[in-house]
């Protein structure tokens, strides 16, 4: 059996990821984590063959997770979780590592376990691993800004450039910009474009996490909007605003009377 801990601070993603892995028989779950230093701690105590790594997590993002367990041991495997763009993607996928998109697909989950079984054939001789993890390290700690020999540290995960969801026959990768809002219907949030409208399964409060980069608001509990898409600011009722985009179709945005002045205060109205 090949024993894996997955460590993901969203517990949709971690269980989707969970449900994909045990559909492989020779797959052991062993361990769960929910934020870095935990995983940290069960992976070093536990030692699985494989540790699956979100990028973001709270206390320790993943890339610095991932260098302290390779100071630790040279033979273990790590595949990240990801929603960064194709060149993030390209500088994860030396030799060694391995990564998954958000949201997972089934067939490329698939194709990860099969990557992970051939690297346990090769475990016979460990050089080819240690060498390829050592190769890791570099990539680590230059994502990190520092030297190989430079001391351990904090290591900060690259900012999100495009968003990453499930289209009907690819992941299509968003750029933040191009958004105007996103919103919950019916326990599914869409992501609005100009032209399209894209279904993902990112929360709300995901989204708002992954795009704090970038200029957006919530105006209501169901809807997250780039202020740099807004065009009006039109008093409806009660108290209570919408929001009129600058898109072709003029869409509107509610904005809750809890949210008003928060929302003034950063237009300065």
């Amino acid at each position: 059996m090949i024993s894996v801990v997955i460590a993901d601070d969203e517990p949709l993603a971690r269980d989707e990821l969970i449900y994909l892995l045990k559909q492989c028989e020779d797959i052991e779950i062993v361990g769960e984590a929910t934020q870095g230093t935990e995983a940290l701690e069960i992976i070093l105590a536990l030692k699985p063959d494989v540790a699956f790594l979100d990028i973001q997590m709270p206390n320790l993002d993943g890339l610095t997770v991932a260098r302290k367990l390779l100071e630790e041991d040279q033979t273990l495997m790590i595949v990240f979780a990801t929603a960064y763009d194709k060149h993030a993607i390209q500088a994860f996928e030396v030799n060694a590592v391995d990564y998954l998109l958000k949201p997972f697909d089934e067939e490329r989950v698939l194709k990860t376990v099969e990557r992970i079984r051939q690297r346990v054939k090769n475990l016979k001789n460990d050089a080819p691993n240690e060498m390829l993890n050592n190769s890791l390290m570099e990539l680590l700690k230059k994502m990190a800004g520092e030297s190989v020999s430079a001391a351990a540290g904090q290591i900060q995960a690259p900012k999100i450039s495009k968003l990453a969801v499930q289209g009907e026959e690819s992941v299509i990768l968003i750029d933040p910009k191009d958004i105007l809002y996103a919103h919950c219907e019916k326990r599914e949030t869409l992501i609005k474009t100009s032209n399209k409208v894209y279904s993902t399964k990112y929360t709300l409060q995901t989204l708002e996490e992954k795009l704090e980069s970038y200029p957006f608001f919530r105006p209501h509990r169901s809807y997250l909007v780039n202020l740099n898409s807004v065009q009006e600011l039109v008093p409806w009722f009660n108290g209570a605003y919408t929001l009129i985009l600058n898109d072709e179709k003029r869409s509107k945005v509610p904005v809750s009377r809890a949210y008003v002045k928060a929302l003034k205060d950063i237009l300065e109205i």
